[in-house]
C-alpha cells in the first residue's frame, strides 16, 4: 500500500492499515527474479538507476509517422514529431534545449532554421555509468552534445491547449540513468490522465552526470564549473517556459517529478541561488530523496570530490608535470574516454564500501548557497509552490551488498558507523545503536513485514540474494535507509510545511515482488525502486534484461498501481493529488502542532 502522511507522526503507520486500496499478495519464495549483484552494479542502482520517463517502453515498437505528422514550432524552430495510434499519442524525441560545451556551464540555443527539423528518433546521452544492456537497448551514442529532451502528449493536443505539465528527473545516483531508459513508461500515466479528464503533457530530460557534470577540485572552483548537472536542469527549465505552449502545455502549471536523484534534484531546484522565486515550476514530486543527504558535508574542495577529479585527470592522461592545464586538457577527451575513467573511479570506491560521491551536488556559494539542511531550517525557499515528498518503508536493504555485508560485530559495525559520520562522538554512535537493538526486526520506523510460516522475512531475502542473515547487517540497512531516506523525507516535509507551503508526505509500503522489476528487490520488502512498476505500469510482456518473469496481473496490485497513478495525475494536473473517485482515501496537507514550549513537535 501507499501510507499517506498528513501529520508528523506517519512512522507509526501499521503495514496492514489499508490507507489506500488493499494490501497486495506477499510472497517468500525462494524462485525470485533476485540474483547477487556486483558491488559495482548494487551501488549504482542505490540511488535509482530505474528511471526515465518516456512513452515508449523497452517492449513497445516504435510506429510508422502518421500522414500528417504532429508539429510544433518553438522559438528557435519547428519539430516534426510522430503518432503512436495504438496508444493515441504523440511524442517529440531528441529535442535539444540547450548547448554543452565540455565541463562548461550550459547554454542557451541560439540557432534558428526555416522548414522542420526532425523530432522522430532519441538524442545522444551524457556519459552515463547505466548498465550497458539499458542503453543500447535504445541505441544510445555517449556525447557531450547530450541535453535534449522528449515530450510526450495525448493526440490531438495543439498549441495553445494549455494542458499541465511532468518533467521527469531521473535517478541514478549523480553518476547513472539517462532521459530515455527503456526502464519506464508514462503512457500509461498518460491515459490514466486522459481517462480522469485531466490530461497532461509528460517530459524527460538528459543532464549531465558524474564527474562532466559535478565535476570538484580547485580547478572546477576557479573555472566556476560546479554543479553542472543542476544548472542543465534548470536551463531546461527555462526552455519549457519559453517553448512548452507550442506543443499543448501549460508554462504555469510544471510539476517536477523524479526518484532517489531526481528527488535529490527537485530540492535543490527549490533551494537554487539561495531560493529565488523564480517561476520555472509550482511544484514537486520528491520520490524517495531529498537535498540534505551528502550535500550537507560536501564542498567543492571535499576530499571526496578532489580526490575524483584527480582519479580522472590521470586515468586520462591530464595530470602530470608535462600538462600546463589539466581542465583544458580533459576538456579536449572524448565522451567514451572520460566514461571509462568514471566507471573506474566509482568501481575503485564502491570496492572500498564507500558511498559513491565523487560526483555530487556540492555547496558552491553560488547554485547552492549553504548547506540545504540550513536553508531549509531557515525558510529561505519560495512560498508560491508545493510538494509531495516520500519514501519507502525498507529503502537501505538496497545498501547490503556495499555497506552491511559481512558485519557479524557490534564493533564492526561501529567502525562502519563511524566511518560513514566521521565526525560523530561515540556516545552519539552508541545513542544510534541503542534506537536499533540487535534483536529488532525492523527500523523503529516502521512495523516489520509478517513472513511467511513464521518465517523471518529479512533471512528469507538474504538468502535469495546469497547472503547469511546477520542481525548487524540488518541493523546496518536500517539504519542507512532511515539516515538517507526516511529521516530526510520528515525533515523536508516539516520545513515545508512549517513555513506554509502546501505538503502531502507519503511512505510506502508494499512488497512487489510478484511485480519483478529488479534483481535487488527484497521479497517481503519495500526496498528503494520497488515503486516503479506501480507508478508506470509495466506491461505483462515486459522483461527488463531479458531475465525476469512476466509480470504478474494480481488484481490488488494492478488497483494500488492506478489509485497511486490517479493521485499523482491529480497532483499534476491541480496541486491537489485528492481525486473525486469513490473509495479513494483524502490526503490531508501535512501540518504540526506547536507543543508549550514552542517547538515543533515531530
Amino acid at each position: 500500500m501507499m501510507v499517506q502522511g498528513g501529520s508528523s507522526d506517519a512512522h507509526k503507520w501499521d503495514r496492514e492499515d489499508a490507507h489506500l486500496l488493499p494490501k497486495a499478495s506477499v510472497s517468500f519464495a525462494t524462485s525470485s527474479s533476485i540474483t547477487k549483484r556486483s558491488v559495482v552494479r548494487l551501488a549504482k542502482m542505490l540511488f535509482g538507476s530505474l528511471t526515465s520517463l518516456l512513452a515508449i517502453g523497452a517492449t513497445l515498437h516504435l510506429v510508422e509517422a502518421a500522414a500528417s505528422p504532429p508539429k510544433a514550432k518553438t522559438v528557435n524552430g519547428t519539430y516534426v514529431g510522430y503518432d503512436l495510434p495504438e496508444f493515441e499519442q504523440q511524442v517529440f524525441l531528441g529535442v535539444p534545449y540547450a548547448k554543452s560545451p565540455p565541463l562548461s556551464n550550459p547554454e542557451p540555443l541560439t540557432e534558428s532554421w526555416k522548414g522542420t527539423r526532425s523530432a522522430q528518433k532519441y538524442g545522444n546521452i551524457c556519459p552515463t555509468q547505466s548498465d550497458e544492456r539499458i542503453f543500447k537497448a535504445v541505441n544510445a551514442t555517449f556525447s557531450h552534445d547530450c541535453l535534449n529532451l522528449n515530450i510526450i502528449r495525448p493526440a490531438n493536443v495543439r498549441a495553445g491547449d494549455k494542458l499541465p505539465v511532468a518533467v521527469w528527473l531521473h535517478g541514478g545516483g549523480f553518476f547513472a540513468g539517462f532521459g530515455a531508459e527503456s526502464n519506464t513508461n508514462t503512457s500509461y500515466v498518460i491515459r490514466a490522465s486522459v481517462e480522469n479528464k485531466t490530461p497532461i503533457i509528460t517530459i524527460t530530460l538528459n543532464y549531465r552526470l558524474g564527474f562532466l557534470g559535478f565535476p570538484g577540485g580547485p580547478q572546477a572552483v576557479a573555472a566556476g564549473i560546479t554543479n553542472l548537472g543542476l544548472k542543465d536542469q534548470r536551463i531546461a527549465l527555462r526552455w519549457i517556459q519559453e517553448n512548452i505552449a507550442a506543443f499543448g502545455g501549460d508554462p504555469a502549471k510544471v510539476t517536477l517529478w523524479g526518484q532517489s536523484a531526481g528527488a535529490i534534484s527537485i530540492t535543490h531546484q527549490i533551494l537554487a541561488y539561495g531560493g529565488e522565486d523564480s517561476g520555472l515550476f509550482r511544484g514537486g514530486i520528491a520520490v524517495s530523496g531529498t537535498a540534505g543527504y551528502g550535500t550537507n558535508s560536501l564542498f567543492p574542495l571535499s576530499t571526496h570530490l578532489t580526490d575524483g577529479y584527480n582519479h580522472i585527470a590521470n586515468a586520462s592522461g591530464c595530470a602530470g608535470p608535462e600538462i600546463d592545464d589539466s581542465l583544458e586538457c580533459l576538456r579536449k577527451i572524448d565522451a567514451f574516454t572520460l566514461y571509462q575513467a568514471g566507471w573506474d573511479a566509482v568501481a575503485a570506491g564502491q570496492s572500498r564500501g564507500e558511498i559513491a560521491l565523487y560526483w555530487w551536488p556540492a555547496v558552491d556559494g553560488d547554485f547552492i548557497k549553504e548547506p540545504p539542511v540550513s536553508q531549509l531550517d531557515a525558510g529561505r525557499f519560495p512560498r508560491n509552490i508545493n510538494l509531495i515528498t516520500g519514501a519507502n518503508s525498507d529503502e537501505g536493504l538496497l545498501s547490503i551488498h556495499v555497506h552491511s555485508a559481512g558485519l557479524k560485530t557490534e564493533e564492526q559495525l561501529k567502525d562502519r558507523l563511524h566511518f560513514y559520520f566521521p565526525t560523530a562522538r561515540p556516545s552519539t554512535i552508541q545513542k544510534i545503536l541503542s534506537a536499533y537493538p540487535v534483536d529488532a526486526p525492523s527500523s523503529p520506523y516502521s512495523l516489520p513485514m509478517k513472513g511467511a510460516d513464521g518465517k523471518d522475512p529479512f533471512c528469507e531475502a538474504m538468502k535469495v540474494a546469497n547472503l547469511t542473515c546477520e542481525p548487524q547487517t540488518r541493523r546496518m540497512a536500517s539504519i542507512l535507509g532511515d539516515f538517507a531516506f526516511i529521516s530526510r523525507r520528515r525533515h523536508s516535509a516539516e520545513s515545508f510545511a512549517k513555513y506554509g507551503v502546501k505538503t502531502y508526505s507519503y511512505r510506502f509500503d508494499t512488497d512487489p515482488t510478484d511485480i519483478p522489476i529488479s534483481e535487488v528487490l527484497a521479497p517481503g520488502f519495500a526496498t528503494h525502486a520497488s515503486e516503479y512498476t506501480y507508478f508506470f505500469g509495466f506491461p505483462p510482456e515486459y522483461n527488463m534484461y531479458e531475465r525476469n518473469s512476466p509480470v504478474v496481473n494480481v488484481s490488488s496490485h494492478l488497483r494500488l498501481s492506478r489509485g497511486i497513478v490517479d493521485k499523482l495525475v491529480s497532483y499534476i494536473a491541480t496541486g491537489d493529488p485528492n481525486t473525486k473517485k469513490e473509495g479513494m482515501a483524502l490526503w490531508s496537507e501535512y501540518a504540526f502542532e506547536l507543543d508549550p514550549g514552542s517547538k515543533w513537535r515531530r
